[in-house]
């Protein structure tokens, strides 16, 4: 049975200890709670604190507070339900209770009363140490109008920030002077006169030395005033000259621009009329070289009575015209580079089941003008065509290869009848195809030659320079 109770006991000393601890927490909360509460009550325990009448000029006047100052000394009041209008200057007499705001008593008031007026108290021109230090020098500025001097260093949300000596004071004014809008460039030195509020560090309550946590100045627009300062003076100056040349250099360049669409345009217009006039002279020489003679050799034939051959001739002008037309409906595939221009021509045949064409173009150039174009898509027809329809072909391979000095070679080859440029009928015959291919050939600027290689006649386009 002893046994028992001592394992009791035993199993009871950790909660005991617990307990133990959980009252020494809670000694240490109740201590720290009543040093508080007796700080209060030490400051709150005269019947004329707890209800006082206090009379003095109103300084400022917030949304939901004012202030007032009687000599050296200052109060915040905060108002609520209904009183009399006031505005800074007015002589008031206020009664309420006391409440507390950051490490300050201010007055709750219950009543407002109007009894004069009077000046606004001079204000006292501080320093920081008195800013950041309550009571420095003997004088508490707390709630007390005074004068600082600053730069602004940037807008907030409700005034602008300045910096007295390394320590940051948000100036409270609803209504911030236009100069200074770009203070975040140019850091103005201003003079701002106003209500300096010290937001104290709350364990002052507990018997331990306070501190600043912040500090605010209530002001209106009137009390902020610009310091003559060079420093400020030259970036203004240099802003204003800036943005004076980069809005010279705007207008300049926007008149450049100007000055250069219209050339682009007066260039594009001439463009396209030297284009136009090019595209008709080969259109005429064109009709000159081949419909001309077609038609001049049809009717010499006609007069001699080979209207066989006169119909023939006739046929291969209407082809040639047929070619021409093609060329001009063709604009879109103008825009292809030559290589597939030429892969195209090559599937439009194949598709026709004629004969087969088989390409491979790797040496010509990636881009041609329009009238480079038509002139080496018409020599490729009329030599598939020639194939086709003289020497009887059913396969064609169509080969580029990069040429010397930068040029290039294009070789058409047919497995058809042989045919050789020294035998075949010309313009004294009316055959003007041949004549046509090597005049656009020299268009291009490149050699146009036959040659026979293992029963397959070869055409070759050989052009030497880019």
């Amino acid at each position: 049975m002893w046994r028992a109770c001592w394992l009791g006991a035993l199993a009871l000393f950790p909660l005991a200890a617990r307990a133990e601890r959980e009252l020494t927490i809670r000694a240490f909360s109740d201590e720290v709670r009543d040093r508080v509460v007796a700080k209060v009550a030490e400051a709150l325990g005269d019947r004329r604190a707890a209800s006082a009448e206090i009379a003095g000029v109103v300084t400022f006047v917030g949304e939901d507070f004012l202030f007032l100052q009687r000599g050296d000394d200052g109060l915040k009041i905060e108002r609520y339900g209904d009183g009399p209008l006031v505005a800074a200057g007015d002589v008031v007499s206020v009664s309420g209770a006391p409440s507390l705001e950051g490490g300050r008593i201010l007055l709750r008031a219950k009543t407002l009363e109007k009894t004069g007026a009077e000046p606004l108290p001079e204000p006292r021109a501080v320093t920081r140490d008195e800013l950041v230090e309550p009571g420095a020098e003997g004088v508490d500025v707390n709630w007390l109008r005074v004068t600082v001097e600053g730069r602004a260093i940037g807008l907030a949300e409700r005034g602008f920030v300045l910096d007295v000596s390394g320590v940051p004071v948000n100036v409270m004014c609803a209504d911030v002077p236009g100069f200074l809008s770009d203070a975040s460039h140019t850091h103005p030195k201003v003079r701002v006169s106003g209500v300096v509020e010290q937001l104290l560090d709350p364990s002052v309550w507990l018997g331990r030395a306070g501190y600043v946590m912040g500090v605010k100045l209530h002001a209106v627009g009137i009390d902020v005033a610009l310091v003559p300062d060079l420093a400020y003076l030259a970036a203004r100056r240099t802003r204003l000259f800036v943005f004076g040349v980069s809005a010279v250099s705007a207008a300049l360049a926007a008149l450049l621009l100007a000055f250069a669409v219209l050339a682009v345009r007066q260039r594009r217009r001439l463009f396209r009329s030297r284009t136009l006039m090019a595209e008709r002279k080969r259109m005429a020489d064109d009709l000159h070289d081949t419909i001309e003679q077609h038609l001049v050799g049809a009717g010499m034939l006609m007069k001699l009575g080979r209207l066989k051959e006169a119909e023939s001739v006739l046929v291969r002008a209407k082809r040639e015209i047929r070619d021409i037309v093609w060329g001009l409906k063709n604009d879109d595939m103008m825009r292809l580079s030559p290589a597939e221009l030429l892969r195209q021509l090559a599937h439009d045949e194949n598709t026709k089941g004629l004969c087969r064409v088989d390409t491979r173009l790797t040496g010509l150039p990636p881009q041609m003008d329009a009238a480079q174009m038509r002139d080496l898509s018409l020599i490729v027809r009329e030599a598939i065509g020639n194939a086709i329809k003289h020497g009887g072909a059913k396969k064609v391979a169509l080969t580029a290869d990069p040429g010397a000095g930068g040029g290039w070679l294009l070789r058409l080859a047919n497995d058809g009848t042989p045919f050789d440029p020294a035998t075949a009928p010309g313009p004294a015959e009316g055959h003007f195809g041949l004549e046509g291919m090597r005049q656009r050939a020299r268009r291009l600027g490149a050699a146009l030659s036959f040659a026979q290689r293992d029963g397959w006649t070869v055409l070759s386009l050989e052009k030497t320079e880019p």
